[in-house]
């Protein structure tokens, strides 16, 4: 068994099968009340900035990248190794604003709502600032596959 604090330590692309420069998020901050937290650094040097920010629609792929990690660190706690997912899709992703600003620091939240045998999920995720106002909320759907090959046939034509 590992530690949590331990885990939360290791290269995000040790939890998730991203690497850069599509690793959008800055670290891993942990578990709160039932839910994984990560948080994510605005500045002119991340991934999508624009004109003094970064587009709020990015946020999807934030919530998406945050169920991935929590995916990766629940694996790493039972002492598997990481498995790919998928997005299948979002429900209501609504944005109190039209981007991110430099100098931010994001919360992004993700909580199970809703877990069945065949690796779908229903994760409740919330993008908020440091005080814990929301700014962004949206409902995803995803699924973890059993393998690396798995992603192969999936992706297939």
């Amino acid at each position: 068994m590992n530690d949590l604090d331990e885990i939360l330590r290791r290269p995000l692309d040790a939890l998730m099968p991203h690497r850069d420069p599509m690793i959008l998020l800055t670290r891993a901050a942990g578990m709160e009340d039932e839910a994984f937290v990560a948080e994510v650094d605005i500045s002119e040097h991340s991934p999508f900035f624009e004109e003094g920010g970064v587009p709020a629609w990015i946020g999807l792929e934030y919530m998406a990248q945050t169920v991935g990690l929590f995916s990766g660190v629940e694996g790493a706690l039972a002492g598997r190794d990481v498995l790919p997912g998928l997005l299948l899709g979002a429900r209501t992703y609504s944005s109190g604003r039209e981007q991110f600003f430099a100098g931010e620091t994001l919360r992004i939240v993700a909580r199970k709502v809703l877990q069945q045998d065949n690796g779908i999920s229903a994760m409740e995720c919330s993008i908020q600032d440091p005080t814990g106002m929301e700014l962004a909320q949206a409902q995803l759907t995803v699924i973890q596959l059993p393998t690396m090959a798995a992603l192969d046939e999936v992706s297939r034509p």
